[in-house]
């Protein structure tokens, strides 16, 4: 995993907004990840934030199902902190690790600084080799006479908001700004999302070491239009579960 944190991070100290953050997210039963670099791979595991003590600046950290539950207490055991995502609130902290339970809930301290990812955007993530991520869509041509193409097309970058693939010089015809395009379908791994989109950008891209490209293509870039809550976490996920945010916290 080389991908490098090209999301806009705004830190913060400030510990009423921190505070803030941490109890609405235990209220409200948002979703927390914790998370640690084992050997250059993220690993991740699903827990709640199950109580706050902010008079010991503690928070009790609780492993969602007996799997789960094991998975922490490998990723605390030895460790002097550990890594925490609010997918939610797009907030990533560290937290010093304090004890863990004999239930296996482990108490972290509260921390001292949050970094969250500019809420105009979503995480983005240029997809690699081995990512599976692909769309596929049928299009109408804007030339004289009309045909329609079955599309195929594995990411170029993808997020929560939007994808974008490469195409050929050839196959610029099918595509301009503001293109509606219907019943588009994102598969990544073996989960497929519908979806509308819009066309919002062509670029233009040339070879470079970082996209193996052998000549130059096009970029076309979109954005979702209907895309359900249940597919944004899940997409969400899979971005955070790639980039690199080391540097972050």
């Amino acid at each position: 995993m080389n991908q490098k944190n090209k999301n806009i991070l705004k830190k913060n100290s400030n510990d009423w907004a921190i505070f803030s953050i941490i109890n609405n997210t235990k209220i409200n039963e948002k979703p927390v990840v914790g998370w640690k670099i084992v050997a250059g791979k993220k690993i991740t595991v699903d827990v709640t934030f199950h109580i706050i003590r902010k008079f010991r600046n503690e928070i009790v950290v609780k492993a969602i199902g007996a799997s789960e539950n094991k998975r922490l207490g490998e990723l605390a055991a030895g460790a002097e902190n550990l890594n925490f995502y609010l997918p939610d609130d797009m907030v990533l902290f560290q937290a010093e690790v304090k004890q863990i339970e004999l239930s296996g809930d482990l108490r972290v301290k509260i921390p001292d600084m949050i970094a969250q990812v500019d809420r105009r955007k979503n995480m983005r993530l240029f997809v690699e080799s081995g990512m599976q991520t692909e769309l596929s869509f049928k299009k109408q041509n804007h030339g004289h006479k009309a045909a329609t193409h079955n599309f195929k097309k594995n990411c170029f970058d993808i997020s929560s908001g939007g994808a974008s693939f490469l195409i050929s010089k050839l196959e610029t015809k099918f595509f301009a700004i503001e293109d509606k395009i219907d019943e588009v379908s994102l598969k990544i791994n073996e989960k497929e999302f519908k979806m509308d989109a819009e066309v919002v950008n062509i670029l233009e891209v040339e070879p470079d070491a970082r996209n193996g490209l052998h000549y130059k293509n096009y970029k076309i870039c979109l954005n979702y239009m209907n895309l359900d809550t249940e597919a944004k976490r899940y997409i969400d996920k899979y971005v955070f579960d790639y980039i690199d945010f080391d540097e972050a916290i």
